[in-house]
């Protein structure tokens, strides 16, 4: 296995302006708007950086890049450059060289490996008899990148169910998935599961959040797919989040949606729309009779959910979006 030496990229460090006053700062943000899983990631990363950050906070790849984010959002973070040594990863030969050089090689490997019945499912799967080359490209998949017989059946059929039923393109397909760690057939089903939820959960919030046909942004992709894939967040739910945030801040910030979104996910009412509603109108009538009771009075604005306790013009915001939902 080849080691690549050391590649400069873009990481995060300590706003140098403000080193001294981070547990102030830090402190007096994580009142307002840090959810429990952002002070987790801050304080890993101030004690041994970004390295294993999500392991080591107990949170997911997408949390922890969430909360970074909204570190650094917040000013307690800032972008640098530095070095980081690339993981080493196994050899593979280019996609399109898979297949064996000669006939005589491609028997040998179906042989060996068995791969008659693949070959035959493959084929019916396809509804083609396959030339020499793809039988090449068949015995490929198993031989150079080492992929068991059914990941190979499921990768084309899932290929030829998205409208792609060349062997080219499912070769082209594995050398991309094996390159990114997805080489085993449990892996490849959660990528599958993953890919169709997200594809369709994205193609919702790109409507809703009026983005379009253009290509996603990776910090949109990683959002979008953090909220439906490892939240598991209903649209729905989504969707109040982007309006409370475009009310309370005239934009559409995805880091402004996220810690809402967080804030309902650790008061346990993120399963649905009407979930959320009900747990503002209750937060919303507790705070009310709490101010009475103290003013003697009601209060002069509407009250707002303790989980937005962030300024009087981001509860009027969550209020007044909350009205338009009924």
């Amino acid at each position: 296995m080849d080691m690549k030496e050391k590649t400069e990229k873009t990481v995060l460090k300590v706003n140098d302006g403000i080193r001294g006053d981070i547990p102030r700062l830090a402190g007096k943000i994580a009142l307002r708007e840090a959810s429990a899983d952002d002070l987790r990631v801050l304080l890993v990363f101030l004690e041994r950086g970004a390295e294993r950050i999500a392991r080591d906070a107990g949170v997911s790849e997408a949390r922890a890049d969430a909360a970074l984010d909204y570190w650094r959002e917040a000013g307690i973070l800032t972008e640098g450059t530095g070095t980081k040594p690339t993981e080493a990863k196994k050899t593979l030969r280019p996609a399109d060289e898979l297949a064996p050089a000669t006939g005589e090689e491609t028997a040998e490997i179906i042989r060996r490996r068995g791969l008659s019945g693949v070959i035959d499912e493959a084929q019916k799967l396809l509804g083609k008899t396959f030339n020499t080359t793809e039988i090449g490209i068949v015995a490929g998949l198993s031989e150079q990148l080492e992929l068991e017989p059914a990941y190979v059946l499921t990768l084309i059929s899932w290929c030829r169910n998205r409208g792609k039923d060349s062997l080219r393109y499912v070769e082209r397909t594995a050398f991309s998935l094996v390159s990114e760690g997805v080489e085993t057939l449990a892996q490849l089903e959660a990528y599958i599961a993953r890919r169709e939820a997200s594809e369709s959960g994205i193609g919702q919030i790109r409507k809703m959040f009026g983005i379009g046909e253009r290509a996603l942004t990776k910090t949109e992709e990683k959002r979008f797919t953090q909220w439906l894939i490892d939240d598991k967040l209903p649209i729905g739910v989504i969707g109040i989040a982007y309006d409370i945030t475009v009310e309370a801040t005239g934009k559409v910030s995805l880091a402004y949606i996220d810690k809402i979104l967080s804030k309902w996910k650790e008061a346990g009412c993120e399963g649905s729309a009407e979930e959320v509603e009900r747990f503002i109108e209750r937060e919303k009538a507790e705070r009310g009779q709490a101010a009475a009771q103290k003013n003697g009075r009601g209060p002069k604005h509407d009250p707002i959910p303790s989980t937005y306790d962030s300024g009087d013009f981001f509860a009027r915001a969550v209020e007044r979006s909350y009205q338009k939902k009924k």
